[in-house]
């Protein structure tokens, strides 16, 4: 009987009712794909919230061989639970555990979860199979404890080299099948890459993916992008990689394909300061890109240098403005509550938002997560006791606990938050981006989404209007005209409209269900694309230190 592989992943039970938490992390997809590309069984499920009558029952309808559940901090009690609930389920099937938490944390892990056979060392695609070709090859027997990339409770299989054709591993959407998704739009989550030049102190991606970035080719992240709108007409993409933009060549020719595709995808993504150029975001822009998100850090150039972050606030400053020049949105990730840090270095961040003025901030203070040389550092000093995760919930290790870091987080927050209602660009500065750029879809959504928010709805609807005489191929302007014409009271008009996104993106989720609404004479006040930023993995200061 061949294998069958079951990969699970649950939020943590303070994040059961947060959508953010609740989502899939996206690297299961990739992990389904890999073993459905070489014609294994595999399934995912999102055990969010479920008890543990609703859990047992699941696992055992599906009578898996290999269980594998998605750990990180934040979700490592409940990861503890669903294991111990899959093995008493399934007492034959080999349970393992991956992600950030259990590769940098083994031994505190095989310790406080008995159920659990073994863990995944980083990187999971090619341990994964090798697990399930030998368990096809030698079922009933422990051959599978030989394949390399493993922890065993016994010590370590031998290592497992990064997996160099990011292409061979193919793409969720292909082969996606999951039980208890929330929302289908998760799968317009996608990775292009792995790894990250950088090397910050904070972060476990080098630990994790290892010291090198690899790339997807070009044409295999359009195919994956054809794939979203043709199969599940999704016409937003959010690019999770660490760095997007690292390598020029590779992001222009991307930039080249997406335009000259016809699929007028809007997308967004994140990268470094020191990463980007004019003529990149220029080409970014033209092919769709909405929103960028950077990780500036910090605005004190000597807490920068604590960090270890590799940049500096003249890089940041020059990338930030060129991203407005342009004419995206722009989001800022900051830090802050970290060892050294003044009250003038936190009044240095407030001054650079009131200045930069990103469209969105994401504040965090600064936690301490295994993987990363912040950690090693801090239990060493014995700042962090061993058994600071087990004796724990959900909590974090956070490097300062005091009042400068709760006062310092209310500040920011308050100082973004009234940047962000001075944000929008102007009409001048859509006027500047115009003459610039020429007719460019992005500026003209944009532009109407100001003009909307202002009450120039004669204004707005011209806008949607250009886009669609300029590009009948896009689904957006058609569907940012659906629903300012149903705000406006045009309700035929506006299913006019519906039909149009509908017949260029069959399928599509929001259409859809603005369709559905619609013609039972209900009018559903949504229809913006999809909020600003991160992922299920990128959401709070736990994902963005552990971006998996």
């Amino acid at each position: 009987m061949k294998p069958r592989t079951l990969l699970v992943y649950s939020a943590p039970r303070s994040g059961f009712g947060d959508e953010w938490m609740r989502f899939l992390p996206i690297g299961l997809g990739y992990l389904q794909s890999a073993l459905k590309e070489k014609g294994h069984a595999c399934r995912l499920a999102n055990l969010s919230g479920f008890s543990r009558k609703d859990a047992l029952a699941y696992f055992r309808s599906q009578d898996a061989t290999v269980i594998g559940i998605s750990m990180f901090t934040f979700n490592r009690k409940r990861s503890f639970e669903l294991l111990t609930w899959a093995r008493e389920a399934c007492p034959g099937a080999v349970l393992l555990a991956g992600g950030p938490h259990p590769t940098h944390l083994a031994v505190e892990v095989f310790q406080e979860c008995p159920a659990l056979d073994a863990i995944v060392k980083g990187e999971g695609e090619l341990p994964l199979l090798g697990i399930v070709d030998r368990m096809a090859t030698a079922p009933g027997t422990e051959l599978w404890k030989r394949t390399p990339g493993l922890i065993l409770r016994d010590g370590e299989t031998l290592s497992q080299s990064p997996l160099e054709d990011l292409d061979s591993i193919g793409f969720p959407a292909a082969h996606f099948e999951a039980d208890f998704l929330d929302d289908v739009g998760q799968l317009a989550y996608i990775s292009t890459s792995r790894g990250c030049p950088a090397t910050c102190n904070f972060c476990n991606t080098p630990e994790f993916w290892g010291s090198s970035i690899r790339f997807r080719s070009p044409n295999s992240v359009l195919a994956e992008i054809r794939l979203l709108r043709e199969k599940h007409g999704l016409t937003y993409t959010s690019f999770r990689d660490d760095t997007f933009t690292a390598n020029r060549a590779r992001v222009m020719e991307l930039m080249h394909q997406l335009q000259d595709s016809g699929l007028h995808q809007l997308w967004n993504c994140q990268s470094r300061v020191n990463l980007v150029d004019e003529e990149r975001l220029v080409a970014m822009k033209r092919a769709g890109c909405e929103f960028m998100q950077f990780g500036v850090e910090h605005a004190s150039e000597r807490v920068l240098a604590l960090l270890d972050k590799g940049t500096n606030m003249r890089q940041a400053r020059k990338a930030l403005a060129m991203v407005r020049k342009v004419g995206m949105n722009l989001g800022v990730y900051l830090i802050t509550g970290i060892p050294g840090e003044t009250w003038a270095d936190v009044e240095e961040s407030a001054a650079f938002l009131r200045e930069v003025k990103p469209h969105d901030a994401q504040l965090s203070p600064l936690a301490i997560y295994p993987g990363t040389r912040l950690f090693d550092q801090y239990r060493a000093e014995g700042r962090v006791d061993r058994n600071f995760f087990r004796a724990t919930g959900d909590a974090e290790v956070f490097a300062r606990v005091d009042a400068h870091t709760e006062r310092a987080l209310r500040h920011l927050e308050t100082v973004a938050t009234q940047v962000k209602a001075k944000a929008t660009y102007t009409p001048a500065e859509f006027a500047a981006q115009k003459e610039w750029l020429g007719f460019c879809a992005v500026t003209n959504l944009l532009c109407g989404e100001a003009a909307e928010e202002a009450g120039r709805f004669g204004e707005a609807e011209a806008e949607y209007a250009e886009i669609i005489s300029k590009e009948p191929g896009n689904s957006w302007g058609f569907l940012k005209r659906a629903l300012l014409r149903d705000q406006l009271g045009r309700r035929s008009e506006a299913l006019a409209d519906l039909a149009e996104v509908l017949r260029l993106a069959p399928g599509n989720p929001e259409a859809s269900g603005l369709w559905a609404e619609w013609s039972k004479g209900h009018r559903k006040a949504k229809g913006k694309r999809p909020a600003h930023g991160p992922s299920a993995e990128m959401k709070g200061a736990e994902a963005y230190f552990e971006r998996p």
